[in-house]
C-alpha cells in the first residue's frame, strides 16, 4: 500500500516572507500587524487564519504593483 502524505499548508511567516515584507514600503499599521503576528507565531504553532488571510492581502498588494 502506498500512502500519499499531503502537505500541509503552515500558516507562518517563514524567512523569504519576512525577508520580502522588510524590503518594502509598509506603513506603520502593517508593521505594527506583521510585528505582532512575528510575536505570536513563537507561542503557537500557526497563525490565525484571519491574521494569516491579512498577511497575504499585504502580500499581494506589494507584489502585484
Amino acid at each position: 500500500m502506498t500512502y500519499l502524505l499531503k502537505a500541509k499548508m503552515m500558516r507562518r511567516i517563514k524567512t523569504n516572507l519576512k525577508k520580502f515584507l522588510e524590503s518594502c514600503p509598509l506603513t506603520d499599521k502593517e508593521k505594527m500587524f506583521i510585528l505582532s503576528a512575528l510575536k505570536s507565531q513563537i507561542k503557537y504553532p500557526q497563525l490565525h487564519p484571519n491574521i494569516w488571510k491579512v498577511i497575504c492581502e499585504i502580500e499581494s498588494r506589494y507584489k502585484n504593483g
